[in-house]
């Protein structure tokens, strides 16, 4: 059966994870749960990928995703705006605090759209002579994307879209000299952390003279400060206090982990504090907790597989989509280690889509196809 399946490179890498993942099933906390986790979302989701990197398999359908992802990015982008305005998103029917357009949290938001803007922004290096109306469009996008990412106040999304577009300049430019590189991502980090700790005094200046509104850059400024305020309540502390939770967990279930889709039910018997006792808002040390250290090797070997795939390629030759695409799901990864983004499903399909798209893309541009495909193959 694994032969039929097509032949993406990842497949030794993704056969040694489902084997890990089955482990845990067998010497599960809860055999009913593991086994319902393992055919309800880990075989979907690796059909999701093999399902990708089937079906796009020319320009032409490679094409008519993109347009749709494109189309969704317009949706999701003007039911921030409504939510903005009016206290509520038109699809889901969130209520305003942080920005979440119609995904159930604000991080979750932000784990989309560190996906989406690197993608957004290969596709727009990679546009040369398409129509100008198309370049305006993501150009706008990116900008309105990229104001949503601040406006969700994500610390660990902004760190993750960070070292996401560090990926991406490196190898964009990556015919330039070592020593200019640095100097120029040091300077564009330098930049960054100005405008995020500028302080209160000058920034009420630079509003008297040009009339600029700094609510939002003050609140981005806060939830950057608030990074090194370890103090009793803060989100920082709570989620250390969580992870060790996670880490002891992991500790009594070394090798194959406490089960698949049991950490909700295991993780009760590791209260430490009110409130603890549930998510540990870290994906590695959930993996670690219910698959063991051998599930979260397996699945970092798909990680390591996957970019060692990804970056091979790119050095081959320049490739923006490759590229916006591989900056993207690095970003995702990054941001995973601060929540249970690989745990949320609508966060983990987008994953795996992904995944399975940048396959495609790179197994398309490997045939070097000149010729349109037939629709009914």
């Amino acid at each position: 059966m694994w032969g039929m399946l097509p032949d993406t490179r990842l497949n030794k890498a993704l056969g040694l994870f489902i084997a890990v993942n089955m482990l845990s099933v067998i010497f599960s906390a809860n055999f009913e749960l593991s086994l319902m986790a393992f055919f309800g979302k880990d075989l979907k989701f690796l059909a999701i990928y093999f399902m990708i990197v089937e079906v796009v398999n020319c320009k032409e359908r490679l094409r008519v995703v993109l347009i749709a992802i494109v189309a969704s990015a317009l949706l999701i982008v003007s039911d921030a705006g409504v939510q903005i305005l009016r206290g509520i998103d038109f699809l889901r029917g969130y209520s305003w605090r942080y920005l979440t357009a119609s995904f159930s949290t604000a991080t979750g938001f932000a784990s989309w759209l560190v996906v989406i803007i690197p993608l957004f922004l290969g596709l727009l290096a990679a546009s040369k002579g398409s129509n100008k109306r198309y370049k305006v469009l993501l150009l706008i996008l990116i900008i309105l994307l990229i104001t949503c990412l601040l406006a969700t106040y994500s610390r660990g999304a902004w760190l993750g879209f960070i070292i996401g577009i560090f990926l991406m300049v490196w190898y964009a430019f990556k015919k330039i000299h070592l020593k200019i590189k640095l100097l120029c991502l040091f300077i564009g980090a330098g930049v960054l952390t100005v405008f995020l700790i500028l302080p209160q005094p000058l920034r009420s200046k630079v509003t008297a003279i040009g009339r600029i509104n700094f609510k939002s850059s003050g609140t981005v400024n806060a939830r950057v400060k608030s990074i090194l305020k370890v103090e009793e309540g803060s989100s920082i502390l709570i989620r250390f206090k969580l992870w060790k939770e996670a880490l002891k967990i992991a500790k009594d279930h070394p090798l194959v982990g406490c089960g698949l889709n049991t950490y909700s039910t295991v993780g009760r018997g590791y209260k430490s504090f009110d409130g603890g006792g549930v998510y540990p808002h870290n994906s590695y040390l959930q993996m670690a907790a219910e698959t063991g250290l051998f599930g979260l090797a397996a699945f970092l070997w798909v990680l390591f597989t996957f970019f060692k795939i990804g970056l091979h390629y790119l050095n081959q030759g320049r490739n923006f989509l490759v590229l916006g695409l591989l900056s993207g799901i690095l970003a995702f990864v990054v941001h995973a280690f601060f929540d249970t983004h690989l745990y949320s499903l609508q966060l983990v399909v987008l994953f795996w889509y992904m995944l399975g798209l940048t396959v495609a893309v790179i197994k398309i541009e490997e045939k070097n196809e000149t010729i349109s495909c037939n629709p009914r193959a």
